[in-house]
């Protein structure tokens, strides 16, 4: 155990209600403003969880959904470009603060670089589905068991979200 196991746990409890609402958001723009304010929380999390590829690859991830949703609020798509420099920080931020094997669990944060970069939530959602359990194995690893939670409980909500908007998504 460390010792700021309490301050992670807390944190993470405030995740997973945030993390209920993002799937369940109508529209992109909604969603990534969600996304962002979580980001923020995990990478406290993951800052007192001393997990340093978790807490480097939120900062990418952070800052990638700040601009994703400057984009969105233009009603614009980033360009390839800002997609491919996102997956590049992605992937440095994963391999600077690599810890131990688990580390390449963060690697699917890779997921929700694309995702995001995307106008389709489906797709969006897909990523979420698929990053959540990544991330939520990863949570366990480092101690961050209520992020564990929050993880999983945001690929049950992207799941349902998925199987909700199937009409509206296509």
């Amino acid at each position: 155990m460390f010792e700021n196991e309490i301050i992670v746990q807390v944190i993470g409890v405030f995740l997973i209600g945030m993390t209920l609402l993002t799937p369940q958001a109508k529209s992109r723009k909604s969603m990534l403003v969600i996304i962002l304010m979580a980001n923020l929380l995990s990478c406290a999390l993951f800052f007192f969880a001393r997990a340093s590829a978790g807490f480097l690859g939120l900062i990418v991830t952070t800052i990638r959904s700040f601009v994703y949703w400057q984009y969105a609020s233009r009603n614009k798509k980033p360009q390839f470009f800002v997609l491919n420099l996102f997956i590049v920080l992605q992937i440095a931020a994963t391999i600077i603060g690599w810890e131990a094997w688990f580390s390449v669990l963060t690697f699917a944060l890779l997921l929700n670089t694309y995702g995001q970069w995307q106008t389709n939530e489906k797709i969006l959602r897909v990523c979420l589905l698929g990053s959540a359990v990544a991330l939520g194995i990863y949570c366990i690893f480092t101690h961050a068991y209520t992020g564990a939670v929050n993880k999983f409980i945001q690929a049950f909500s992207a799941t349902i979200a998925l199987h909700r908007f199937k009409k509206s998504d296509n």
